[in-house]
């Protein structure tokens, strides 16, 4: 069973999806995602060995435009230009949100997102969501041939599966209207900035989220309650919804499910584990058996154990949001039946993900390889924050590399009568009674130590004179 939960506390939204009673998507609008939305843009600089060019969208940071991806339709409709250079005004929608390292990617494959629908207002696309049934995606490819228009691009959403075709029409007409009034504000305006935001975070989440399969909407928003149960009488369908006081992630535990996001190994039912580890270029995966015993055979056991895995993988990268190219080291197989017994199990699991998972096979190491879509920030990002100790690394100075620079500063001035550290608890090992005495008998004084020091790659120390000055 499906179920959705929005909460807002504090004016931030926090959303999730259940799938029989499990966390399968986490989301929040406590962060300024800008992806979406349609600028008017200045082309600031082109770098033709990077087939790119740098647009000024007034946001601070440059985005980044791939060429190749301007159509000429796009430079007939829109620009009404031939050639693209520098300093010259462009339209552009963000693709991908800018990151610490980068700033947005844009397009002028604009899109304009409803419900039911997806236009394409100077592109070719077409096309019926792959999630809809055989027997609706025949009606509503008939129905996009009747009103598709020459120059355009309409994709048909999953919700628009079992609704009424004068609904997805109406939708369609809006935001046809939609478009010429964002080319109307394009063509008026010089300076760069936004024409079109997409809507609230709630708004969106009804849109995107809702679907003819949930079953009920647990929220503390009552704003949201008689927009959702509009939607559910277009899909014919009965959506309980309950109001809660309090918030519902707290009420129904979730953010005890949440943490498991922030895990870096998972345990398996079986016994045995996955190990995820994200970097800058991938996301790595790793498949252990560990205390796994079930099967009838060594053979068995791994099959075993690489299934359940690769549908635990499916889960935490859609729970997590993990974007682009994702390495899997399943537990080796000599069987090629059985590898394909694993993909299957895994396209079988990505076919819930909204985001598009594309499994390229497995390479000659023995290491599947696939890719996921992803146009807004990880999980992580705005659950998590970078250590201030660590920097993120996760790793700090060794507690033996410490101690020898202690060594080292104990016996820098030598007319100290004692010596007080502070010091991080992890140096408990080397600083205990025993430890402290053989620091004494060696340099001859009196040293104290309390470990309430937090960072536990450094340490405080000070030293108190025989005259009774400290330094």
């Amino acid at each position: 069973m499906k179920e959705l939960v929005i909460s807002k506390v504090n004016n931030k939204v926090l959303g999730a999806v259940l799938e029989d009673g499990r966390l399968a998507e986490v989301f929040s609008g406590d962060y300024e995602s800008i992806a979406g939305n349609i600028y008017l843009g200045r082309i600031e600089r082109i770098i033709k060995n990077l087939d790119g060019a740098f647009i000024n969208i007034g946001t601070g940071r440059n985005a980044f435009l791939r060429l190749r991806e301007v159509s000429k339709n796009y430079m007939k409709s829109v620009l009404k230009s031939e050639r693209l250079e520098e300093g010259v005004k462009i339209l552009v929608q963000v693709k991908k949100d800018s990151t610490k390292m980068k700033g947005p990617q844009v397009t002028t494959r604009i899109s304009l997102a409803g419900r039911y629908v997806v236009y394409f207002p100077v592109s070719y696309a077409k096309g019926v969501s792959r999630r809809i049934s055989k027997e609706e995606r025949e009606r509503l490819l008939l129905f996009l041939s009747k009103v598709r228009k020459r120059g355009e691009g309409i994709v048909i959403r999953t919700a628009a599966e079992g609704v009424d075709e004068d609904y997805i029409l109406e939708e369609l007409e809006d935001l046809r209207e939609e478009w010429k009034r964002i080319l109307n504000k394009f063509r008026r305006s010089r300076k760069p900035k936004v024409l079109r935001e997409e809507p609230s975070v709630e708004e969106m989440v009804l849109r995107d989220r809702l679907e003819r399969e949930t079953r009920k909407l647990y929220t503390n928003d009552e704003s949201l309650i008689e927009r959702a149960r509009q939607l559910s009488k277009v899909y014919r369908s009965s959506l309980e919804v309950e109001l809660m006081e309090e918030d519902p992630f707290e009420k129904l535990d979730l953010y005890k499910q949440m943490e498991e996001i922030t895990k870096r190994i998972v345990h398996l039912k079986s016994g045995g584990f996955i190990v995820i580890d994200t970097t800058e270029a991938m996301t790595v995966i790793d498949v252990n058996t560990a205390s796994s015993t079930k099967g009838k055979s060594h053979k068995d056991l791994i099959l075993k154990t690489n299934i359940e895995a690769a549908v635990e993988i499916a889960r935490q990268i859609r729970l997590r949001n993990v974007g682009g190219i994702i390495v899997v080291d399943f537990i080796s197989m000599k069987d090629e039946d059985d590898k394909k017994k694993v993909i299957e199990a895994l396209k079988k699991e990505t076919r819930k993900d909204r985001s598009k998972v594309d499994i390229l096979g497995f390479t000659k190491l023995e290491l599947l390889e696939m890719t996921r879509k992803r146009t807004t920030r990880s999980v992580e990002s705005f659950l998590l924050t970078t250590c201030p100790v660590c920097g993120g690394s996760g790793k700090v100075i060794a507690p033996s590399v410490v101690f020898s620079r202690i060594d080292s500063d104990v016996n820098k001035v030598p007319n100290a009568k004692e010596i007080r550290l502070r010091v991080h608890s992890i140096m408990s090992g080397y600083l205990n009674s025993e430890g402290v005495r053989n620091l004494e008998r060696k340099y001859k004084r009196k040293i104290s130590v309390s470990f309430d020091w937090c960072d536990p790659g450094s340490y405080d120390i000070s030293y108190i004179l025989k005259g009774g000055k400290k330094r």
